[in-house]
């Protein structure tokens, strides 16, 4: 047995397994689409490497076995550029990429029976694998600045991979419209070498995506709130801190706000627990709609939210929060009954004595409780309460 035919053999389990490790992660959670195209794609590949070993043992060099083993692999690598843009955009289509896969699979046929031309026929699919790629490392690295590291990490292997296929492909060309024996051989060993290296690896680097996109919902869901979709108490506390501490470093100004919905309890039992509900997800939404970007919104308790106002002096942050409870108390809560309701809120600015989160916190809750107890639907700042400074 060549070596050649046991790199295929081992192509076929690994190209299996990725099949496997794939329709796993589509199937437990929550079923990704990009990582059932990317199932398909492995399974395709299993059929190509399978192919291939089946024409280098009973028929060798066979160019009805060789062009469709390079369609496979056509359609194998558009299916992973696909699942790299779906990844990004699960509606996209997959016709333009398919189609281009078929155009290709027709350009081989063509240099296979009707204008024979070996080194064209090769280089067509190793080109069309090298484009894909490319199309992969564009799509997950759409914006440098905003890509995770996973990602960029991703898109510069794909780009080298890419590379690679090109490679091989100009290695390809270079044998001659026959295929002459010395431009044969340099070939075979590139494409021993170099081309299950590209596969393996892209393979691998798509089980990475998946494992980071994994990480990064299973981080989202430790710290957003599922029923507002702002931060719960552990994400608004972790951002808070880096956010005060950036803030001491700086020597900017910062304010933290506590806010409570009025009577909350009342809404519950007179309108039901789905009326609750959408009162919370209404005064979130009004939150963000109120605040700036980098400002921080969470849901630190039942009907208790937090803000962190970024850049701001308590007297300014009042005025912002004076603007929001205006808006709360004139905007009623849309679904039956139209829901009207207040919040009361409370207002505290770092001082250069605090040193924590929740020295902040505690004051801008004792804030919150003057406003509760002098008639709910108002704001106090603690920077007006001499007991507080």
């Amino acid at each position: 047995m060549t070596a050649a035919m046991v790199n295929i053999i081992a192509l076929i389990f690994i190209a299996a397994m990725l099949g496997a490790v794939m329709l796993i992660a589509w199937r437990s959670f929550g079923r990704p689409r990009h990582a059932l195209v990317w199932a398909i794609a492995f399974a395709v590949a299993t059929g190509e490497w399978a192919t291939n070993l089946l024409m280098r043992l009973y028929a060798p060099d066979n160019a009805l076995l060789y062009a469709a083993i390079a369609g496979l692999a056509c359609l194998s690598n558009a299916l992973i550029a696909i699942g790299f843009l779906r990844r990004v955009r699960p509606e996209a289509s997959m016709l333009p990429l398919l189609a281009a896969a078929a155009a290709a699979a027709v350009l081989i046929a063509l240099a296979t029976f009707a204008i024979p031309h070996r080194a064209a026929r090769d280089a067509i699919w190793l080109s069309f694998g090298g484009a894909m790629l490319a199309i992969g490392a564009s799509t997950v690295a759409r914006s440098l600045k905003a890509a995770s590291t996973p990602e960029r990490a991703t898109a510069l292997m794909l780009v080298l991979f890419a590379a690679i296929d090109f490679g091989t492909a100009a290695v390809a060309f270079a044998q001659g419209p026959a295929g002459d024996e010395a431009g044969l051989a340099l070939f075979r060993t590139a494409l021993v070498l170099l081309y299950p290296l590209a596969f393996i690896g892209v393979g691998i680097f798509a089980v990475f995506l998946v494992a980071a996109d994994l990480a990064e919902t299973m981080r989202q869901l430790a710290t957003v709130d599922l029923l507002t979709g702002i931060y719960n108490r552990r994400g608004f506390e972790d951002s808070a801190d880096r956010a005060l501490r950036n803030a001491q470093r700086q020597r900017q100004p910062l304010s933290v706000v506590v806010a409570d919905i009025d009577n909350f309890k009342v809404i519950n039992d007179r309108f039901g627990h789905p009326a609750g509900d959408a009162a919370l997800r209404h005064f979130a939404a009004r939150l963000e709609r109120l605040v700036r970007r980098g400002d921080l919104i969470g849901r630190i308790g039942g009907e208790e939210f937090a803000l962190l106002l970024v850049n701001t002096r308590a007297q300014d942050a009042i005025e912002v929060v004076e603007r929001i409870r205006r808006d709360i108390a004139a905007m009623p809560v849309d679904g039956p009954g139209r829901v009207k309701m207040t919040a009361s809120f409370g207002v505290t600015g770092l001082r250069p004595g605090d040193t924590s989160l929740a020295a902040l916190l505690a004051r801008a809750d004792r804030a919150l409780y003057r406003s509760k107890t002098e008639g709910r639907d108002r704001v106090t700042s603690a920077e007006d309460m001499k007991e507080l400074a």
